[in-house]
């Protein structure tokens, strides 16, 4: 008796709730056995992006607010449970049928921007496309197009093409991400003069290029006299948008970039999530101490404090007595190789560097200068986040071939899927390390995230002040390692290597397990292409590029969904996002 006065009232509810939805973005046709009219509902066209280092884009709903006619027919349940209740005790699923409306939002809305040149622009329509699709709204703009808008007159300082590029930059309204498509001869960047000193440490004063030009939206050149980033400029020094340079000189760079990027999103080996290396050179001499970056590492509440106690952590540290950890191996190139090649997660690197040395001591010691050819040619099927501080090694301007960290993130079986360093002499302990250490408060703070996000935490968190006492027995020295000048360096000559919304994941989230495989069928000049989900993926979000239109799908249980397009389109582009999945990513031909 019971049971049926719930049935009677869910059946008053069920109607009472049909009646009071509505719209027309979306219709949901009764398919199988079910008769009657079409019911139109309303539907979501928020973005779903993962911009926020969310795990998911969109969780499923305690009740279905688009009114999808997703239940079994109550009456019907009430008959079948009458007739033999100890054989209905669940409900049958029935299949719905959604015919998806462009997203307005894909015109409207741009989270990413890549910027390149007219040889390069198809290749990275393949990053946009796959942005896209995995939830980033991403678009392509060339610099022939930017300069036909606009002055791009490289004799004039103050009117030159990379004020072209950040005045286009600022005007994206809502823009997070910034890609560089392409090497410095392809897009240029700003060069600045800056001044350090420490006493007691050092003191440079260099002119330099910075990347940082692009992402940070005050005026780097206040006073107008065509040089910038001065200090009477009053530059913010703060990220807007995070910026990357994928610094390929050539269309086949750019596809095995690519080519990385999809395999590290959609088949990333999850044996390696937890596995880390810290390397680690003798950093400076103070009072004639040999003060290994190591013991930088190993204080209290720095790097090594910051990985989770479930990761396993490989130190290669150079010698130095006392040990900063009885844990640590010697630190050589062979011993380096090797532990990259083992497959890393994470690496972090504290000490020197050259353009033309990933990693070095100071003095002539080749048994511990990792040259940019051995990083060309490493062999690791997985691709680690390499944060490192040296000197020079990101230097994408040097003018006798790529840098070390290029050659790293261009190696043709391995390297790193991001690379950050310095375009010119790194701080170290003194700034640089400070920064990774942001860096990894965030990637460390969730599930999966974009690194874009941990380099605009990076920015706005980095401390202007710092000291660093070497945990040296009988020796008790609180040495000022971060001033204002170093702040100001550090910002200007960081530079981030890579695709700056590549998912950094900090859990072992295993590949995306369902096959996806769409229908067409053709009919007087429209092509209509259906996709079927299974239950398993209740609550993930699909995208859809078809013809240069976005077609986005929120929230899919038990649903063929369709796709109305032109008969001349000959593919499309599929990306799902699920909650504790890669993503899946595929391009489909007709």
């Amino acid at each position: 008796m019971l049971k049926n006065s719930l049935s009677i009232l869910f059946t008053l509810f069920f109607f009472v709730f049909m009646v009071s939805c509505g719209g027309d973005a979306t219709k949901i046709t009764k398919s199988g056995d079910e008769t009657g009219d079409e019911q139109d509902t309303s539907s979501d066209d928020s973005d779903s992006g993962n911009s926020d280092n969310e795990t998911t884009d969109t969780e499923p709903a305690d009740e279905n607010p688009d009114g999808e006619n997703n239940q079994t027919d109550p009456n019907e349940n009430q008959g079948n449970n009458n007739e033999n209740p100890d054989e209905n005790s669940e409900d049958p699923i029935k299949e719905t049928t959604t015919t998806v409306e462009p997203s307005s939002d894909f015109e409207t809305k741009t989270e990413a921007l890549i910027v390149t040149t007219a040889d390069f622009e198809e290749v990275f329509k393949k990053f946009a496309d796959f942005h896209t699709v995995t939830g980033i709204n991403t678009k392509v703009v060339t610099l022939e197009n930017i300069c036909e808008n606009t002055v791009c007159d490289d004799s004039d300082p103050l009117n030159d093409t990379q004020k072209a590029i950040k005045d286009y930059v600022m005007s994206v309204e809502g823009l997070k991400y910034l890609v560089l498509g392409g090497d410095i001869e392809n897009i240029p960047s700003r060069q600045v003069h800056d001044k350090f000193k420490i006493e007691l440490i050092a003191d440079y004063e260099e002119d330099f290029y910075s990347d940082l030009y692009y992402a940070d939206f005050s005026d780097w050149d206040l006073n107008g006299n065509g040089v910038y980033a001065e200090d009477e400029d009053v530059p913010g020094l703060i990220a807007n948008v995070a910026v990357g340079r994928i610094s390929v000189s050539t269309v086949d760079e750019a596809e095995l970039y690519f080519s990385k990027i999809v395999k590290h999103h959609t088949a990333f080996n999850t044996a390696y999530t937890t596995k880390s290396l810290l390397l680690a050179n003798i950093a400076t001499e103070i009072s004639g101490i040999k003060v290994n970056s190591g013991y930088y590492f190993e204080t209290e509440g720095k790097t090594a404090s910051l990985i989770p106690a479930n990761y396993s952590i490989k130190r290669l540290y150079t010698k130095s007595t006392p040990s900063p950890s009885k844990e640590a191996l010697p630190l050589d190139n062979e011993s380096e190789k090797a532990a990259i090649e083992e497959g890393m997660n994470l690496i972090v690197h504290s000490g020197h560097g050259a353009p033309w040395l990933l990693t070095c001591e100071q003095g002539d010691d080749p048994d511990r200068d990792f040259d940019r050819n051995m990083a060309y040619n490493l062999k690791n099927a997985t691709l680690p986040f390499f944060l490192s501080c040296a000197c020079e090694a990101g230097q994408f301007g040097y003018k006798n071939g790529d840098s070390a960290g290029e050659k790293l993130m261009n190696a043709p079986e391995g390297g790193a899927i991001v690379y950050l360093g310095n375009t010119t002499t790194g701080l170290g302990i003194a700034g640089g390390s400070q920064f990774i250490d942001e860096m990894m408060k965030n990637m460390f703070a969730f599930p999966y995230s974009v690194i874009g996000e941990s380099y605009l935490y990076a920015h706005f968190n980095m401390p202007q002040s710092d000291t660093f006492n070497p945990p040296i027995q009988m020796v008790n020295i609180n040495v000022p390692v971060v001033n204002k000048d170093s702040w100001t360096w550090t910002k200007k000559t960081i530079v981030m290597l890579g695709d700056p919304m590549t998912v950094f994941w900090r859990d072992p989230v295993e590949p995306f397990a369902a096959e996806i495989e769409p229908e067409v069928e053709e009919n007087e000049g429209v092509k209509t292409i259906s996709l079927n989900f299974t239950p398993d993926l209740e609550g993930a979000m699909l995208r859809v590029l078809a013809g240069g239109k976005l077609y986005d799908i929120p929230y899919l249980m038990h649903e063929t969904v369709k796709i109305n397009i032109d008969s001349t389109v000959e593919t499309i582009t599929v990306g799902i996002k699920a909650e504790n999945s890669q993503y899946f990513f595929k391009e489909f031909e007709l």
